[in-house]
């Protein structure tokens, strides 16, 4: 078991965790090297109230029963969201998903759109109960009007709010970016 250490926040004492030492925590890439079950051209479908929600295709999947975790090569993903039902489509090298949790994550040379926005980052995690996107890793974010970039993007795929982070930087121009020296 975890010893744990106080510290004082306000005036509200805060228990956190501290490592113990003793245990050896296996790597992601570890555990799926242990898979149970490995599959050739898989798709994957996660839905809600009778409705998909997303269907994930790879090349190829591990799978981890006792973690219940899945690896994969070459996901593209296509997802629905809002009551207009927007289609997003991402792809990428590799990609992790948890869909018990609705949680999806994906990796190295991501690319993307959603509607007019189209994307490009090293890594995105979705988290599928507050229908969030994060991008993180040389962010790119066009649109005919706009090019952003970031070190992270955070997208409320409800509202359609963007947050950006670390080292904006933003070209905006009404009459389309033709001539764009971003893109």
């Amino acid at each position: 078991m975890a010893s744990r250490s106080r510290r004082s926040f306000f005036s509200d004492s805060v228990i956190e965790p501290v490592a113990d030492k003793t245990l050896s925590e296996k790597s992601r890439k570890q555990l799926l090297d242990e898979a149970d079950v490995t599959a050739e051209d898989i798709e994957l479908v996660q839905g809600k109230q009778g409705a998909m929600t997303w269907k994930l295709l790879a090349t190829s999947a591990k799978y981890n029963q006792e973690k219940k975790l899945v690896g994969v090569d070459r996901p593209q993903l296509t997802a629905f969201f809002g009551d207009d039902r927007q289609e997003v489509y991402v792809k990428a090298e590799r990609g992790e998903v948890d869909q018990t949790n609705d949680n999806l994550t994906l990796y190295d040379n991501v690319t993307g759109r959603f509607g007019d926005l189209a994307l490009d980052a090293q890594h995105l995690d979705y988290v599928g109960a507050i229908s969030k996107v994060y991008l993180k890793g040389g962010v790119t974010v066009r649109r005919p009007d706009m090019t952003l970039t970031a070190v992270a993007v955070e997208i409320d795929l409800l509202s359609r709010e963007m947050v950006a982070a670390g080292g904006v930087e933003a070209l905006l121009a009404p009459q389309g970016l033709e001539s764009n020296p971003l893109k």
